[in-house]
């Protein structure tokens, strides 16, 4: 009887410590990755645009070029304080709820050699995509008012035109008293359509790259002569450079995996508000662009988004990945091996 009250005790004091962690390691490698890569976010979405604001950009280079000389190094950081402000809160839900769903899925266990038997790719996915219908609720909002502003610009050469939208307060106030709350959801299932797959992919990728790169590592170690054991192992962490790896060849295979859905979402949020809707569902969206511009458009602004993947992911993963390790280095629950032995 103690002992099961004991491994109770064990089991939610650790479910309430991880939760807790991963919220606070997501928030850090949140803000990082927003940093590093908005620059490349506002030319995508200036690539996608169909408000009318802005001239058709055959390349990401020609937008970039046209935003520095109408605005200057502001320009590319334009609606940055919608995403910084309000990733602390979504990255922290999307890796502690992915966390929590391999944690369901596939429970700490080892085999008989006392190695820890890691999660099937099936169940990474599976939490991946949970995790991904979770933060679309909560990043539709978010996308929808940085891409309004992202997209709000000014003639060249002009300097008295004044501007639809004076920041995201405003963009909130016209939406809702234009189309009510509904409309701060406008585009959400296209967001659904992009990140339950996309995030599928891109925890299972990561969960391949980071084994490869950590067996690599284990190879290295075994001809120095060097061994650790499994909880050591664990208690170690993910090293950095397998999680700047590991997570930029996620972000990349997330892009990569639904970047014409990423445009149907641009186009439903960013179509102009004083006028009829073009786009009306994902399904009409589709067929109306194919219909007009082919299937190239559905890969306009790919470049940048590419260019940008690989380091504000890997970024994102480095940050997230050192601060759970510092974390659990000065948490005396996980240095403790009574929790790694209660079965």
């Amino acid at each position: 009887m103690d002992s099961t009250n004991t491994n109770n005790k064990w089991a939610a004091a650790g479910i309430l410590n991880t939760v807790g962690k991963d919220f606070i390691a997501g928030s850090v490698g949140g803000m990082s990755s927003i940093m590093a890569g908005h620059p490349f976010d506002t030319i995508k979405v200036m690539l996608q645009d169909a408000s009318g604001n802005l001239p058709k950009f055959k390349n990401g280079f020609q937008a970039l070029k046209y935003t520095m000389k109408v605005d200057g190094i502001k320009g590319i950081y334009r609606g940055l304080s919608v995403p910084l402000f309000s990733v602390s809160f979504t990255n922290s839900v999307f890796f502690a709820t992915n966390n929590f769903c391999q944690g369901y899925f596939h429970p700490p266990c080892k085999d008989e050699n006392g190695q820890d038997i890691l999660i099937p790719y099936h169940k990474a996915a599976a939490a991946g995509a949970i995790a991904g219908g979770v933060i679309s609720l909560l990043i539709t909002p978010r996308d929808l008012v940085k891409s309004k502003l992202q997209v709000q610009c000014r003639p060249f050469g002009s300097t008295n035109v004044s501007l639809q939208y004076k920041g995201p307060i405003d963009v909130i106030k016209q939406t809702i008293k234009r189309d009510g709350f509904k409309g701060m959801f406008k585009g959400i299932r296209s967001t659904f359509c992009r990140d339950i797959p996309g995030d599928a992919v891109y925890f299972v990728v990561y969960e391949f790259m980071k084994r490869k790169l950590l067996a690599l590592a284990d190879s290295k170690n075994k001809d120095n002569s060097t061994t650790s054991s499994s909880s050591q192992k664990q208690k170690a962490g993910v090293p950095a450079w397998v999680a700047i790896g590991a997570g930029g060849c996620a972000g990349m295979s997330f892009w990569m995996s639904i970047y014409p859905m990423d445009v149907v979402k641009t186009r439903i949020q960013t179509q102009p508000d004083h006028l009829p809707p073009q786009y009306t569902s994902v399904l009409q969206t589709i067929t109306k662009i194919y219909k007009e511009e082919g299937i190239s458009v559905f890969f306009r602004g790919f470049s940048a988004t590419i260019l940008r993947a690989f380091p504000t992911s890997a970024v994102n993963f480095l940050m997230y990945e050192t601060t759970r390790n510092l974390l659990n280095s000065k948490d005396p629950f996980y240095n403790n091996d009574d929790h790694y032995n209660a079965e």
